[in-house]
């Protein structure tokens, strides 16, 4: 979700602060004057109005000018106050799927895979114009003279001109061993494309991931300000009926203070991951868009539109708040029936280890590049091998001489098999490389078997022992959540201390935390997994 931006923490912020004006700030008093404390709010007010006014004046006598020439000179962007003025009907809704088709079809890295599939395609090309004809032209002139002392002198001039197709019948091979070589090399180069995908979808996936965790993070850092804000504000109640010291006042101020900071970088880490899934998919649109919770990823229960707009706000306390029959504000009444575990549905992936390694042996596209590489190191030895063996061509030619006193015109059609230049203590060692070179490429494959194996299978374990931790945090957080409103009830009658009730909802808040961020790792196991497989 986007549009998060720093006027959920001022609506905390100014709602806090006019409460601590009225107040935490006033003198303490367990006997205090009502009407000294109301003066000493009116005044405090005046002293807010007087200081406003000022502000207002002064900013009123600054030069237009010299406004103007400084933001000039800076060139600052426009600043917009709280959310973009974008209305929530524009925004497009991008699930996990349509981010991964966008990056497939906007990153770079694809492109060039893709070039290197047409450049292997054109070597298939190049290796079969050896047995397309070959055309030869030739024009001559040829000035001769003869002078001697005793013969007659004399010169001959002639031009003439010779044109022919010459053609590669049969190599015995050698050429289609070449040919074979380049299509091998093409199908390398088209399964390291297919590679290339499956780490695009899977950093794409893993960063959406990310900012769905970020955003449920985010739910947690929000109610714990809400809390945070009641708990304030009936400490601060108590403690001017006499009930509480001033010691448990200072201890709820600091304690919210440190609310607010945990959701200032919440919503650092959510621009921050939304960064990294728009660079991964290589996002360069103006039009912002909203994601979408996947199958096992659905703590997000609202309407995306209306809890952006909510995002933007501190709903306030007042509205929320629910009393024991005595008076006394709860603590639980800022969770409001919305705590992160409500509807959270998991669905575990259903496959065997064995499956998962059969699967990944026959889908890997890096273990089918290498086997490819094999082959093209096999055809390149039999096209060594095959340079003891002669070529047969075919000759057409066909030209035309003229001198001062004749002409001939001769038509010439042949063929030849033979040798060409053979070194035969060369090609020796050329074999030796060429066996040496295809030993590498077949341990090759089987060291990319092994470690997929054994990769898969560590993957697989890691992810069954994630499946087996979410339904225990899933308790967890349901029994930390009843001890903080057991807690919260008892601290109201005083039956413990402050302490207390900060241990439990700290402990509730950590258990919301860590389950969140066991979902999210059970989803980057997954997806580790079905990379692992090959699956995209």
């Amino acid at each position: 979700m986007l549009f998060l931006n720093n006027s959920l923490l001022f609506a905390i912020e100014e709602n806090v602060e006019q409460n601590n004006k009225k107040n935490f700030f006033a003198p303490f008093s367990l006997f205090g004057d009502k009407n000294k404390n109301k003066k000493n709010a009116d005044d405090s007010a005046n002293a807010d109005d007087n200081s406003k006014n000022s502000a207002k004046i002064a900013k009123q006598k600054t030069p237009k000018k010299t406004k103007k020439l400084r933001v000039e000179e800076i060139k600052l962007p426009q600043v917009t106050e709280g959310r973009p003025k974008i209305p929530f009907n524009q925004l497009s809704v991008m699930t996990i799927d349509d981010c991964v088709e966008y990056a497939l079809s906007h990153n770079p890295n694809l492109f060039v895979s893709n070039e290197r599939i047409k450049a292997s395609k054109s070597s298939i090309g190049e290796a079969r114009s050896s047995y397309a004809p070959r055309l030869t032209g030739r024009v001559n002139y040829n000035h001769d003279t003869n002078n001697g002392t005793r013969i007659v002198n004399s010169q001959n001039n002639s031009i003439g001109f010779n044109v022919g197709i010459s053609e590669m019948i049969w190599d015995f091979g050698r050429t289609t061993a070449r040919i074979n070589m380049a299509k091998y090399d093409t199908m390398s180069a088209q399964y390291d494309y297919d590679f290339d995908v499956l780490n695009v979808v899977y950093n794409v996936k893993i960063n959406y991931y990310r900012v769905l965790s970020a955003l449920a993070n985010l739910d947690i850092y929000e109610q714990n300000v809400r809390i945070q804000t009641l708990n304030f504000e009936r400490t601060k109640a108590m403690f001017d009926e006499g009930l509480k010291s001033k010691i448990d006042v200072v201890n709820a101020q600091v304690n919210l203070t440190d609310a607010k900071i945990q959701l200032v970088e919440g919503q650092n880490n959510l621009q921050t991951n939304l960064i990294a899934l728009k660079n991964s998919m290589y996002y360069r649109e103006d039009t912002p868009f909203i994601v979408k919770n996947t199958e096992n990823f659905g703590f997000l229960k609202a309407d995306y539109r209306k809890k952006i707009e909510s995002m933007t706000t501190i709903k306030p306390v007042s509205d929320e708040v629910k009393k024991t029959k005595d008076g006394l504000i709860m603590l639980s009444s800022g969770i409001v029936h919305n705590d992160i575990i409500q509807n959270f549905e998991f669905k575990p992936l259903t496959i065997s280890k064995k499956e998962a390694v059969e699967q990944a042996l026959e889908l890997r596209p890096d273990l089918k590049s290498n086997e490819m590489l094999a082959s093209v190191q096999e055809e390149s030895l039999k096209a060594i091998k095959r340079q003891y063996m002669p070529e047969i061509t075919g000759d057409v030619s066909w030209g035309y001489t003229k001198n001062e006193q004749t002409y001939s015109s001769p038509f010439q059609v042949g063929a030849s098999i033979g040798l060409g230049s053979i070194n035969p203590y060369g090609i020796h060692y050329q074999i030796k490389e060429g066996e040496s070179y295809l030993d590498i490429a077949l341990h090759n494959i089987n060291i990319a078997k092994s470690d997929i194996f054994w990769e898969v299978q560590t993957n697989y374990v890691n992810m069954r022992q994630l499946e087996r931790k979410i339904p225990l945090m899933n308790l967890k957080v349901k029994a930390t959540l009843e001890n903080f409103e057991l807690a919260d009830g008892r601290y109201s009658v005083g039956l413990n201390n402050y302490v207390e009730l900060q241990d439990a909802l700290t402990n509730y808040n950590n258990s919301q935390l860590n389950f969140v961020e066991a979902v999210f790792n059970y989803n980057v196991a997954r997806e580790t997994l079905l990379k692992s497989m090959g699956v995209k």
